[in-house]
């Protein structure tokens, strides 16, 4: 297109010695009625942009990429750490079986419809979507089972049952809130742990209420879960939260922070939540009450 143009100059009144004077010195295109310098310096730009663009695609692709095989690699042992640390848990829960040590009362799955008063935790995995995306779904597939595997062993290890899976979420049961607060505050410390081992930005968000509920044939059915789902929603990454009867049943055995009154979606009474301290700055030394 340029050399189109200045062939019309040329033709249209330029001459050959007026084009080399341009060409050592553009400065003086203005002299000559150079009119074709537009069109070069428009193409000039339109090249520098699409070289910048070119340029920047291929870095931050790079980039990404790179970024992305990290991520996987990361995800692969955390993943796998997740599958040891359940493996450890079942051996304890073997070991203690060995040696007559229950960790809990057995939670029996009744042969019909049965109203009886259980805590409800709900584990939730933050930020699960963009995670997923990231890494893909074979990759997060082998997370999740190593997340699912875990946090099964856990609840059992503390006389509790999963009873449902919802997406990257767990909904268990426990026969009192010192083995669900106890479960959940392991469970937050194991996450702790792979994310320190693997740098793997897992986050885990858990609710924790207390009451009646209805099981049938295995499942668990009542306000007390809709309640526990509600607080989850409330938790942020790496929280425990719980309701006030909860906090009340485990007296001055934990420290916690006070989350006030909260209006819960879906609910007509707010709830006061508060948040379970279980870094190595708070006493986590629960005993849980022995089954009578």
């Amino acid at each position: 297109m340029s050399g189109l143009c200045i062939g019309v100059w040329l033709l249209t009144g330029g001459t050959a010695h007026e084009l080399t004077l341009v060409a050592k010195n553009p400065t003086v295109w203005d002299a000559y009625d150079f009119w074709p310098v537009w069109v070069i310096l428009t193409w000039g730009a339109v090249i520098v942009i699409h070289l910048g663009i070119v340029l920047a695609v291929g870095l931050f692709g790079t980039r990404a990429r790179r970024r992305r095989r990290a991520m996987a690699r990361e995800a692969r042992r955390a993943a796998h750490e997740m599958h040891r640390q359940a493996h450890a848990a079942k051996a304890a829960r073997r070991e203690e079986r060995r040696q007559g040590r229950a960790p809990g009362q057995a939670v029996s799955a009744p042969s019909g419809p049965e109203r009886k008063w259980v805590t409800v935790m709900f584990t939730d995995i933050a930020n699960s979507t963009r995670l997923t995306e990231e890494l893909g779904d074979d990759e997060w597939s082998r997370v999740l089972s190593g997340h699912r595997a875990l946090v099964r062993n856990l609840f059992v290890s503390h006389g509790g049952e999963v009873v449902g899976t919802q997406g990257d979420g767990c909904l268990g049961r426990f026969p009192t809130p010192a083995e669900a607060v106890l479960c959940a505050v392991e469970v937050q410390k194991e996450i702790a742990q792979t994310r320190q081992d693997t740098n793997f930005p897992m986050q885990v968000r858990i609710g924790i209420h207390a009451g009646e509920a209805v099981q049938d044939d295995g499942d668990l059915v009542g306000r007390v879960v809709n309640v526990a789902a509600r607080v989850t929603a409330e938790t942020q990454p790496d929280e425990i939260l719980v309701t006030e009867p909860v906090a009340d049943y485990l007296g001055g055995q934990l420290r916690f922070e006070d989350r006030g009154l909260k209006e819960l979606r879906g609910l007509t009474q707010p709830r006061h939540l508060l948040a379970v301290r279980w870094d190595a700055d708070a006493d986590a030394d629960v005993t849980p009450p022995a089954p009578s």
